[in-house]
């Protein structure tokens, strides 16, 4: 047998210490799902459903933990993921919708780019309601204009403050927000323990398991839907849109209300290798068109309208391209 000629040693030799493929490097592992709340939130039960299901569509099927981080309206989270966790593909994080939009309206304690992280995907576009107690005292949203309504909110940068700030600077609504509560099932609490009176963002597909018993019975009142456009279950109920009076005010509250397209944004670290990116980025779009996950995906009331992970990381590169002069005055609009 002839020698092997040294260009053929050294492509042997090339493939014996190349990294394993995507393909490949999966088998025998575990990826950590890091969840920007605490645990029973609606993220948290979003978190848990995906590592269930994803592993199927996974090859080498690793198992996939969770792991709860709640603080700061998932801003610890968001941080820890961009930073300090694994770069290899193996931690990946549930966060806040308003995370991918935090640094453009100036957030403090920011330590992270959001076009330079790699986004997965989202189980679902979202809408948003505004919800009071019917003791509160207001039928409408033209009603809290006139009244001083206390709504619960988690940290500045999510949601549950933004809009509330938003509708005050814009309708001139009268919500005062108090702010601290870690999760969704807390604010939930508050309000059915009047320690609140409502809550400044509620999303749609967290109320009805949470709230609509509640709804039905008389005890809540949706003044608003806070969205680019309306839910089909709530034609009645006025949309954030609706109080629109120029373009300019549109183009802000399209900015304000970008994060409803990502409403469970998950994503793992910029450095991670584009190869592992892509195949979890399929992965999770998977998981959405198997019979078994959409049947318990019903029973958690997690609604299902996946966003590819791609048309995020568009929708941000086009937000962050926005006007200064719609940036600074929706950031005034929300109070930041």
């Amino acid at each position: 047998m002839a020698p092997l000629r040294p260009a053929l040693i050294f492509t042997f030799g090339l493939f014996a210490i190349a990294p394993a493929s995507a393909q490949d490097f999966y088998a025998g592992r575990t990826i950590t799902m890091i969840v920007g709340y605490a645990a029973g939130s609606g993220y948290d039960v979003n978190a848990r459903f995906i590592a269930r299901h994803m592993p199927k569509h996974i090859a080498g099927n690793p198992q996939i933990i969770v792991q709860n981080m709640p603080g700061g309206g998932a801003l610890g989270a968001t941080n820890h993921v961009a930073n300090i966790a694994a770069k290899d593909g193996t931690v990946m994080a549930l966060v806040a919708r308003g995370m991918g939009l935090e640094p453009l309206f100036g957030g403090a304690g920011v330590k992270y780019d959001p076009l330079k992280l790699q986004w997965i995907g989202s189980s679902s576009r979202e809408v948003s309601v505004l919800a009071v107690r019917a003791d509160a005292g207001v039928a409408t949203i033209e009603e809290a204009m006139k009244k001083e309504i206390i709504v619960a909110g988690p940290s500045p940068g999510t949601d549950g403050v933004t809009y509330p700030n938003m509708l005050n600077n814009l309708l001139g609504t009268k919500f005062k927000i108090v702010t601290g509560y870690r999760s969704g099932k807390e604010m939930a609490m508050a309000v059915m323990r009047g320690e609140v009176q409502g809550r400044g963002s509620w999303s749609w597909a967290s109320f009805k398991t949470e709230a609509m018993d509640h709804l039905k019975k008389g005890e809540l009142r949706i003044l608003l839907q806070l969205a680019p456009k309306k839910t089909p279950d709530l034609p009645d109920v006025p949309l954030v849109m609706d109080y629109v009076r120029n373009d300019e005010q549109k183009l802000i509250l399209e900015l304000l209300l970008a994060g409803q397209s990502m409403a469970w944004p998950v994503f793992a670290p910029g450095e991670a290798p584009a190869d592992r990116i892509a195949l979890l980025r399929k992965a999770y779009l998977d998981v959405f068109t198997t019979e078994a996950a959409k049947e318990e995906a019903m029973r958690l009331g997690i609604d299902v309208d996946p966003v590819p992970g791609v048309e995020i990381q568009a929708m941000l590169q086009r937000l962050y391209a926005s006007p200064p002069e719609i940036v600074q005055k929706a950031r005034a609009l929300a109070g930041r």
